[in-house]
């Protein structure tokens, strides 16, 4: 049996409200802060990548971010409102709807994202636009991220990527 067939379409309103729920909540700890809160998002042992898409359909999983733990992304999280000096900007995630399949490892869900960016002066321009490809788990009844891809389409990033995405 191949995975698309071990994979069933999520039905059940209540579980998809809680997985829409889940990734609001992800994007309001990058666009609203405080950052500290991104890795509880994460089980400890977790995959979170940023990866075009060009690598991504080759099979190439390297990108612009990787991190494998809970505590590489506190990591991140501490360096990029503590240590690392860059100019402030806002970050601001539109996301569409979301296609969820239950498999026996957790859930897989994909949905597409846009990503603006606005700068001190007051100029917002598109960062980018991705697809988040994650694997969704529960863990003593909390939805969590075990795999979170952000697969974007822009060829030419503006600006450099300093928050996650």
């Amino acid at each position: 049996m191949d995975q698309a067939e071990m994979c069933q379409p999520v039905t059940d309103d209540a579980m998809l409200r809680r997985i829409e729920r889940l990734q609001l909540n992800y994007i309001e700890s990058i666009d609203d802060g405080p950052l500290d809160k991104w890795p509880q998002f994460f089980t400890d042992k977790c995959l979170y990548t940023v990866v075009s898409r060009d690598n991504y359909d080759r099979g190439m999983e390297l990108g612009v971010m990787r991190f494998e733990s809970v505590g590489m992304l506190i990591d991140r999280a501490t360096a990029t409102q503590h240590a690392a000096v860059f100019a402030p900007r806002i970050i601001r995630h539109v996301l569409g709807p979301a296609m969820v399949d239950d498999t026996r490892g957790g859930y897989r869900s994909r949905c597409n994202v846009v990503i603006y960016q606005t700068s001190p002066d007051g100029d917002t321009v598109l960062l980018m636009t991705a697809t988040y490809n994650d694997l969704i788990v529960e863990q003593d009844g909390v939805l969590k991220f075990k795999e979170k891809r952000v697969i974007y389409d822009t060829h030419r990033i503006p600006d450099s990527i300093v928050y996650p995405l």
